[in-house]
C-alpha cells in the first residue's frame, strides 16, 4: 500500500510525497521507493485526493513490474544497452557502425533526459534541430604530427596495406593534404591510434540534414524505444507518438545512352579489373558490394547466369567483411547474355596469369560469414585478399574526371541499368526482381520517372500505330 505525505513549502505550495515498497534488500531490509507528484494550481478537496490515489496507484503498479526504477536512466544509458544487448547481436555489422555515428548528435539532444521523462514533444524538437540550416558538418582530417612519426619511410607502404588505401591517397596524407573520415579512420587503425589521436577535424559547417537523414535518426530511436518496452523500462513508445521527419525524394543519376556509349569506349583502356567491375555494374544493375564479393562458385557459364549470395563491405576497424544480401530478395540469379559470359571467360584467364605471377603470396584461403573456404573470388587486392569496395568508387570518380564523362556516383550505374531496362519497356516486377529490391513498390518509387517517361514513349508508339491503321482504312 502505497504511503503518501504532503510536504509545504516557504512559499505556501505544497507537494506529495508517494512512498512505496519495493521489497527486502538480502540483509532483510525493506526497500522503500518514492515519488514526488505537485498537483497544479487548482486542484484541490475531492478531485486532489482522487488524483493523488491515482499516481499513487499507477506509481505502486510500475515499482512491481519493475518499470520506475529502471526508466530513471538517462537515454544514453538505454542507448548503449540497445547496443550492446540488441543491435550487435542483431544487425549487421556495417548498420551497427552506421548507427554509431548517430549517436552524439542523439546524446547532445536527448541524451541526459530520463527515459521515463521522453515525450513526442522531445523528439519532434530534436529532428527539427537535426533541420537547422547550420547543423551538417562535412568534415576532412589531416594527420597529426604524432602519426606521422609513426610512420617512417620503411613502414608506410606496410601500414597503407594494412589500411587497404592507395599510394596516391597515403601520399596526400603524408604531404599534409586532407583526406575523408574513412580513409582517416582506416589508417589511424592500422597505425593502432584512435581517430581523435591521429588526425585533426576540419568541420565545414553550413547546410541541412536532409529529409532521409533525419529518417534515419527517428528509425533508430523508434528501435531504441521499442527495445525499452519490450523490456518493461517504459509503457509506450513516444516515437509512434511523434511525427516522423518526411522522407525527400530520391535523386536518381543515370547515364544517357551516349555517355554509356563513351564509358564503354574509354574502359578499353581502364586496368582490367575495374573495367569488369564497371561493366558488370552495367550490365546487371548489382551493387558495388554485390560484385565485390562474387565467387567464380557464383558463376554458372553454361547457363549464364550470376547468383547473388553475399555482400562486401569494408567497417573501420574491422577491415572487410562478408554478409548475406540487404534482403531476402537480394539473394537472386541474375541472367545475362553471352557478352557479358566473354567477358567473365577473358577476365578469369587474366585473373589465372596475374595470380600465377604472385606465386605463393596469392592469399589461398578466405573468411566468408564466419567460414574459411578456398578463396574463389572474383575480385581482389593484388595478392587475393577481398578488396575495399570504397577502392572501387575512389577509382570510378578519378576515372571519369579524366575521360571527361558525367560526374555521376558508382552507384549510378545500377539505376543507369534500371532506366535502360524500363525504356525497354521490360515489366516492372522484371526489373525490380533483378535488382533484388525487397517490394516492386521500392522500384516504382526510386523510378518513378523513368516510368513515365516509357509510358509517354509508348503512348505516343501507340498513337502513331492507330494513325497508320487509319490511313489504311482510308485508302
Amino acid at each position: 500500500m502505497a504511503k503518501i505525505t504532503k510536504r509545504t513549502k516557504k512559499d505556501g505550495t505544497c507537494s506529495f510525497c508517494i512512498r512505496v515498497s519495493n521489497g527486502y534488500d538480502r540483509l532483510g531490509r525493506q526497500v522503500l521507493v518514492n515519488r514526488t507528484y505537485t498537483p497544479p494550481p487548482g486542484l484541490t478537496g475531492k478531485k486532489l485526493e482522487k488524483e493523488l490515489q491515482r499516481q499513487a496507484d499507477a506509481f505502486e503498479q510500475e515499482v512491481r513490474s519493475g518499470i520506475s526504477l529502471d526508466a530513471s536512466m538517462k537515454v544514453d544509458d538505454l542507448i548503449e544497452r540497445w547496443f550492446t544487448e540488441y543491435a550487435e547481436k542483431k544487425l549487421k555489422p556495417k548498420t551497427v557502425y552506421d548507427y554509431r555515428r548517430l549517436v552524439p548528435r542523439i546524446s547532445a539532444g536527448l541524451g541526459q533526459l530520463k527515459v521515463c521523462q521522453v515525450k513526442p514533444s522531445h523528439l519532434m524538437a530534436f529532428y527539427s534541430n537535426l533541420e537547422e540550416q547550420g547543423v551538417r558538418e562535412d568534415s576532412t582530417y589531416t594527420a597529426v604530427p604524432a602519426l606521422l612519426d609513426q610512420l617512417p619511410k620503411g613502414k608506410r607502404g606496410q601500414i597503407a596495406a594494412a589500411a587497404g588505401v592507395s599510394e596516391r591517397t597515403m601520399a596526400t596524407l603524408y604531404r599534409g593534404g586532407n583526406v575523408s573520415r574513412s580513409t582517416a579512420e582506416k589508417v589511424a587503425s592500422a597505425a593502432g591510434l584512435p581517430l581523435s589521436k591521429a588526425f585533426t577535424e576540419h568541420s565545414k559547417a553550413g547546410g541541412r540534414l536532409n529529409g532521409n537523414t533525419v529518417q534515419h535518426y527517428h528509425r533508430m530511436l523508434s528501435s531504441v524505444f521499442t527495445k525499452a518496452v519490450q523490456w518493461g523500462l517504459v509503457a509506450e513508445n513516444p516515437c509512434k507518438r511523434a511525427e516522423a521527419p518526411k522522407a525527400q525524394e530520391v535523386d536518381v543519376q543515370a547515364l544517357e545512352e551516349k555517355d554509356v556509349v563513351r564509358l564503354l569506349e574509354a574502359l578499353q583502356d581502364a586496368p582490367t579489373q575495374y573495367s569488369v567491375i564497371t561493366q558488370l555494374a552495367l550490365l546487371t544493375g548489382t551493387r558495388r558490394g554485390e560484385i565485390c564479393a562474387l565467387r567464380w562458385s557464383d558463376i554458372d557459364m553454361d547457363a549464364g547466369t550470376i547468383s547473388i549470395e553475399r555482400t562486401l563491405q569494408h567497417i573501420p576497424g574491422k577491415g572487410t567483411v562478408f554478409n548475406p544480401p540487404k534482403t531476402k530478395r537480394s539473394r537472386r540469379c541474375v541472367k545475362v547474355g553471352p557478352d557479358c559470359m566473354q567477358l567473365l571467360q577473358e577476365y578469369r584467364q587474366h585473373q589465372k596469369a596475374e595470380r600465377f605471377k604472385i606465386g605463393s603470396e596469392w592469399v589461398r584461403r578466405v573468411e566468408i560469414e564466419g567460414k574459411r573456404v578456398e578463396n574463389d573470388l572474383l575480385f581482389t587486392k593484388w595478392n587475393g585478399a577481398p578488396m575495399d569496395p570504397d577502392d572501387v568508387t575512389t577509382w570510378f570518380g578519378r576515372f571519369l574526371a579524366a575521360h571527361d564523362l558525367p560526374a555521376v556516383h558508382f552507384h549510378s550505374l545500377r539505376h543507369t541499368n534500371a532506366s535502360l531496362l524500363i525504356a525497354a519497356h521490360v515489366p516492372v516486377t522484371t526489373v525490380s526482381g533483378r535488382l533484388g529490391h525487397a517490394k516492386t513498390s521500392t522500384t516504382t518509387d526510386i523510378y518513378a520517372g523513368f516510368i513515365r517517361s516509357a509510358d509517354a514513349a509508348a503512348a505516343d508508339a501507340l498513337t502513331g500505330v492507330f494513325d497508320r491503321i487509319r490511313e489504311k482504312s482510308h485508302a
